[in-house]
């Protein structure tokens, strides 16, 4: 298949007379940003309503695969069962006990140790060891409760709603990025969480502009160009930028070289280029030619979140006896900490209810998109007049 010669000859016409290149943007109040009635409809209206990037396939390649995945209070098992990747609340039914604690790993059955009820990987209750088999009840009924569960170019996606938004519809030309840079057949290398002591918005901002690069991340900035930058307008709950690699070097890792293969579909154009787009409301992806990095950020209150992190390779690279992602891995790994940092500041910053929001500058357009879809997201329904 001939490539492409740029991701924009696959996806909608850009309008570079958009009403943002006027006048920029602002930021939003101290109670936008770190606000518990805001949380408060941010966890309902966004988080408890709509479909949301939970995990990437390949971290379930056999049957009994498992992960867990906090949001907000609560949390959730992820497992590959007899019918594929299904989400269930990870509680056992008799008195709540949480089932799983590991990140990650594989199982059978899940044992709940406090009073030894088992389910098998379908979420089925299969006995009730510890407790008595009285005449009144019914296993069937006692399973452990399933989320709504679909997978889409790779993605997991959970909600917790039975009235979500169409995910298709949603996702908008997300899948062309997913298309070209092979997403769905890609192999998770390497996973991490960070806890991070601000709102979850706050690193959503961090993580979608580069502006910060020069002072804040001297390895980034060596190997990406800041200034040769712009952001995309696309269609469905997404956003996204796009940067260019600087011209000695072809990877953003330490050594900013690598003998990876690019990924074959990847236009000519963006072999160049880092993607910076996001799944609405908190899945970053960094699309490069030879690697695809994952970002989430899970809110776990007003003032902190858990941000996890993945590493995404070709499986023909994967496969080489001398592959190794270390230099990528390092290149993040540190950026992640420095990126942490800021956050945890700004946080504090804005946490002071004298604080006025500034101007944004043309290069923030995806910061006050992400802000201006999550005020829609949260607004109060508008009452009809008359």
């Amino acid at each position: 298949m001939t490539r492409a010669s740029s991701m924009f000859d696959l996806i909608g016409q850009q309008d570079d007379q958009r009403a943002y290149y006027d006048t920029g943007g602002r930021g939003r109040s101290h109670a936008f940003y770190t606000g518990e009635e805001q949380y408060r409809r941010e966890m309902e209206r966004i988080y408890g309503r709509r479909w949301l990037p939970v995990d990437h396939v390949s971290r379930f390649p056999e049957k009994g695969s498992y992960v867990t995945l906090t949001i907000g209070t609560g949390s959730v098992l992820i497992i590959n069962g007899d019918d594929g990747i299904q989400a269930y609340h990870n509680y056992c039914r008799h008195r709540g006990y949480r089932l799983v604690e590991e990140a990650a790993g594989k199982r059978q059955s899940l044992v709940c140790i406090y009073h030894c009820w088992v389910y098998d990987r379908n979420g089925k209750l299969k006995s009730l060891n510890g407790t008595y088999f009285d005449h009144f009840f019914d296993k069937e009924k006692n399973g452990l409760l399933p989320v709504r569960t679909e997978v889409r170019y790779g993605v997991v996606f959970i909600t917790f709603s039975d009235d979500a938004p169409d995910l298709d519809a949603s996702l908008g030309e997300f899948g062309e990025f997913a298309r070209v840079y092979e997403l769905a057949d890609l192999k998770c290398v390497q996973a991490k969480d960070y806890p991070v002591a601000s709102n979850w918005k706050l690193v959503a901002h961090n993580v979608n502009e580069s502006l910060h690069f020069p002072t804040a991340h001297k390895d980034l900035h060596r190997i990406t160009d800041f200034d040769d930058a712009g952001t995309y307008e696309l269609k469905g709950d997404i956003v996204g930028a796009w940067q260019v690699i600087r011209d000695s070097y072809n990877s953003v890792s330490m050594t900013g070289r690598s003998q990876r293969a690019p990924m074959p579909l990847v236009p000519e154009a963006d072999l160049k280029k880092i993607n910076w787009i996001t799944i609405l409301p908190n899945l970053l992806f960094g699309f490069t030619a030879d690697y695809v990095m994952m970002q989430w950020v899970w809110p776990e209150s007003p003032s902190t979140c858990i941000v996890r992190h993945f590493w995404l390779f070709h499986p023909a690279e994967t496969a080489k006896s001398d592959f190794s992602h270390e230099a990528v891995f390092a290149l993040w790994d540190k950026a992640n900490y420095e990126d942490w940092e800021l956050c945890e500041r700004t946080h504090r910053g804005l946490s002071n209810p004298l604080w006025s929001p500034g101007q944004l500058s043309l290069d923030e357009e995806v910061v006050s998109q992400i802000d201006a879809w999550v005020a829609r997201e949260t607004a109060d329904p508008v009452e009809n007049e008359g």
